[in-house]
């Protein structure tokens, strides 16, 4: 009966064309991740630079996504992911030409990061806003679910093939190979066939007033401001963990690639274990539940890798946050997803993709400063406990947030 769930999102065509081409997509963008990463530390050595370039990827969620969630309402959203996916193409080719020239300084680095990191905020937005045209209702948790199931299982083998090949060859040809894979998500969404990518345009007369319509469409309803403001939470003060591994390995391990591939892929590991469970749970039901204890053990591994310097154990207490870090946002989003007008999805999900992946680019630079003054143990253990305080705050409205999230529909 659990597979029954997992497997009922592929008897949709257009899911199962987006999530083949989709699959080699992601597994570049988490090679190129983790090359850009370790490019960084080896141009600058530098735990600041290293937050910093985490920041340019990071920031434009938070003023380009917005602004590609109107359009995602107003246009043609598989057109517009198309056109997208075109332009992260060409940034990866021109990275790669760039490195194998030898014109890549710390600066140039930044830029073009700062350039992919808009890129990847036009896209979510619009993406997420296709999600439900590619699926029945019915399936949409399921879906939801095995897409971060996808993402994860890239993030699991991304890192790792990336380590290799950097090992062997350069971070060059990692991103090369980015560029490549992004032919196939491409060719996905050419393939892909929707009775209406273009949904009903929105009323209000200019972007600003579109905006605030999302912005008050969340704030309307009490439930969908405190999840939002759980899942920002946790993005402000954990999730700064993933993107300063580098400066860990550099620092406290002592390591290289292969000990940060070996800490990104237990992430992935345990996001994908994550991924796959709520793919067959396949109901709303218990999720929030699921996603104030999992935002608990995600703050306990994050205080636990904070404090060890056991190469083991770090990466025991990785798998451990990204399966709970992953439950935590896969079940928050599959619950917004869930409630929401169509009308009004492409501005509410990109104030999603704002707050719930947007802060981080806040919580790495401050961090990152911090830890090259202090180090980085104390700093991110300070963290974990601030947004402990936090989690406790905002778990009351629990019961607002189970009236209006697990009435099933399905």
């Amino acid at each position: 009966m659990a597979f029954a769930a997992l497997t009922a999102a592929f008897r949709n065509r257009n899911y199962a064309i987006y999530t083949s081409g989709n699959c080699l997509s992601l597994l570049g963008f988490w090679m190129q991740r983790l090359a850009v990463s370790w490019l960084t530390w080896e141009l600058s050595h530098s735990e600041f630079w290293v937050g910093a370039v985490a920041f340019a990827e990071i920031v434009p969620l938070i003023i380009v996504g917005p602004l590609f969630g109107v359009w995602a309402d107003r246009f043609d959203r598989r057109k517009l992911a198309m056109w997208i996916q075109v332009l992260m193409l060409t940034q990866a080719l021109v990275l790669f030409i760039a490195l194998e020239l030898g014109w890549v300084s710390i600066g140039w680095l930044f830029a073009l990061t700062l350039l992919e990191g808009s890129l990847q905020a036009a896209y979510q937005p619009v993406r997420l806003s296709l999600i439900p045209n590619l699926v029945a209702r019915s399936d949409l948790v399921a879906a939801a679910a095995f897409t971060a199931v996808i993402f994860n299982v890239a993030r699991f083998l991304g890192p790792a093939i990336a380590g290799v090949v950097i090992v062997w060859s350069s971070p060059a040809w990692a991103i090369l190979f980015n560029g490549v894979s992004y032919l196939f998500i491409i060719a996905a969404w050419w393939f892909v066939k929707v009775d209406d990518s273009t949904p009903v345009h929105a009323t209000a007369s200019t972007l600003t007033e579109a905006l605030l319509d999302g912005y008050r469409y969340v704030q309307r309803e009490p439930a969908l401001a405190l999840i939002f403001s759980l899942l920002m939470l946790l993005a402000l003060f954990a999730r700064p963990v993933t993107y300063m591994l580098s400066a860990f390995v550099g620092t406290v391990y002592q390591g290289g690639p292969q000990t940060l591939a070996l800490f990104t892929s237990a992430v992935g590991a345990g996001a994908v274990l994550a991924g796959l469970k709520l793919s067959m749970q396949g109901k709303t039901k218990g999720l929030v539940q699921a996603i104030l204890w999992n935002s608990l053990l995600t703050l306990l591994s994050m205080l636990g890798f904070a404090l060890t310097t056991h190469e083991l154990a770090a990466t025991l207490l990785m798998f451990v946050f990204g399966y709970s870090v992953t439950i935590c946002a896969v079940a928050a989003q599959t619950l917004v997803q869930n409630s929401i007008d169509d009308t009004m999805r492409g501005r509410v999900l990109s104030l999603w993709v704002a707050a719930t992946r947007g802060p981080p680019a806040l919580g790495v630079l401050v961090l990152g400063y911090l830890g090259s003054r202090y180090g980085l143990q104390w700093p991110f253990a300070g963290s974990a406990l601030l947004c402990l305080l936090g989690l406790l705050w905002l778990a009351r409205g629990r019961r607002t947030m189970r009236r209006f999230f697990e009435q099933e529909s399905n």
